[in-house]
């Protein structure tokens, strides 16, 4: 299920974009005006993805109703257009299908379902091993001391994780200031995670999951999950579920964030609100 996720996804983008192009060439070529219903089953989903990679929010609705509700009375539009005769089965089709993919998006591909990490609150984490930027192999246990927060992200194709980080990052300097580190980790490469060391002029701690074997270990691993065609970019076809750990000083889990939504992220002001309730940093 997880890989017909990855094919899902990329199938699904270019079926919205290929609708889009297909409506407007009719439209503009005396296809006809009800060409441009159709645009309605396509357009605002071509909309979210560009709002997604154009604007970067770090969060959105869980149910989408501004993509939903048009795909679906487009649809319905070109059903009762065709059952009067101004719409080809071509038109109908695509609707469909259009309407069919904006589901399965917000019902199958965003959600995760229940989920439960290996590691309960209050338990050490397991001995897993990352490497930092200079490929030396680091553990919890190397960052003793100062409680930490982990943010396990998908990579930087992610335009609403590289946003979540964003907002960390606005945050970092007051985490900092009272002893908290701040790590991102994923499974993408040491380059790419230097990459995005670059966009932000803070002192993370980039870690790599070599191989998920850490997220396989935590229960958090996302098999198959990244979109198709990401691999041409050298990104590996398994990914992570996004997932918050805090642990304190001595490495036990305090908290944990396990969305059942990718597109649903908590906001770092929770973070602190945690970290200042189990006493770990000054009210």
């Amino acid at each position: 299920m997880k890989s017909l996720k990855s094919l899902f996804i990329s199938t699904f983008i270019s079926l919205a974009v290929f609708t889009t192009g297909m409506a407007l060439w009719q439209l503009f070529t005396g296809g006809g005006w009800p060409w441009a219903v159709l645009l309605l089953t396509c357009v605002p989903s071509v909309g979210f993805f560009s709002y997604l990679f154009v604007l970067k929010p770090a969060r959105t609705s869980e149910n989408l109703p501004t993509v939903f509700w048009p795909t679906l009375l487009g649809t319905l539009a070109v059903i009762s257009l065709a059952l009067a005769g101004q719409a080809c089965v071509v038109m109908v089709s695509l609707a469909i299908l259009n309407l069919l993919g904006v589901h399965a998006y917000i019902r199958w591909y965003s959600r995760y379902g229940t989920r439960e990490a290996n590691v309960a609150l209050g338990e050490s984490l397991p001995a897993v091993t990352f490497t930092n930027l200079e490929g030396k192999p680091v553990t919890v246990a190397d960052y003793a001391g100062q409680p930490m927060v982990m943010l396990f992200f998908r990579g930087n194709w992610c335009p609403l994780c590289m946003a979540q980080i964003r907002e960390v990052a606005a945050q970092y300097q007051s985490l900092q200031a009272q002893g908290v580190r701040v790590a991102l980790i994923s499974p993408q490469s040491h380059s790419q995670s230097a990459d995005l060391a670059k966009q932000f002029q803070v002192d993370f701690e980039y870690l790599r999951d070599d191989n998920n074997q850490a997220a396989r270990a935590l229960g958090i691993m996302d098999a198959g999950g990244t979109p198709a065609g990401l691999e041409a970019l050298g990104y590996d076809s398994d990914t992570v579920m996004p997932t918050v750990f805090i642990v304190d000083a001595e490495g036990r889990l305090v908290y944990q964030h396990l969305t059942d939504n990718y597109r649903v992220r908590p906001e770092p002001d929770l973070f602190i609100q945690v970290l200042r309730e189990k006493g770990l940093i000054d009210s």
